[in-house]
């Protein structure tokens, strides 16, 4: 396992590996977890997962990464739970959008969603030194938004019947963070 990058009161954050391919494919796959997703409409396998590792993997170029992808993980286990990750950052604006997904739903309503975003929110702030992150969230994600909003992100608009879930559409929140804000 690479070395931990973050750590937070329970969890254990680090760069993605090869090894973390099989996870992130069945998760990936999995109706539930990719319900909420914005990725997983179609079905692939782990030589397509391989593709998207190989680009997030390359050494950043300075100032030019635009995504910063983590794996996570409850401390005392080199089990994977999920992944996070901080998409399209913006230096000049000093702003990202930030998404997660917990990849094992038997961990779903625990707290972890809320202590990833908090992490990643301090990470955000206090180490890349951006103003804002924002999210998207479909409307009917209710544990999601919950855990969002007790993590520091305000509501901040609605994309009505924005993305076609499971048969019907369903609106996405816009949600974000202001460093000057967050607690």
């Amino acid at each position: 396992m690479s070395p931990v990058f973050l750590e937070s009161e329970r969890l254990w954050y680090r760069a993605p590996e090869r090894a973390d391919l099989p996870f992130l494919t069945a998760a990936l796959q999995n109706p539930p977890v990719r319900r909420n997703l914005l990725i997983g409409r179609y079905p692939f396998n782990e030589d397509g997962e391989a593709k998207w590792f190989e680009r997030v993997s390359a050494a950043p170029a300075g100032d030019n990464q635009t995504d910063v992808f983590m794996i996570f993980g409850i401390k005392g286990s080199d089990a994977q739970l999920g992944s996070t990750g901080l998409h399209r950052i913006s230096m000049l604006h000093r702003n990202a959008e930030w998404g997660l997904f917990i990849g094992r739903p038997q961990e779903w309503g625990k707290g972890y969603g809320r202590e990833v975003a908090r992490t990643m929110l301090r990470y955000a702030f206090h180490t890349l030194n951006l103003h804002r992150v924002h999210l998207r969230v479909n409307a009917d994600n209710e544990r999601g938004a919950k855990a969002y909003r007790a993590a520091g992100f305000v509501d901040e608009g609605r994309h009505r019947q924005a993305v076609f879930v499971d048969g019907k559409y369903v609106d996405v929140l816009l949600m974000g963070a202001l460093r000057d804000e967050w607690r």
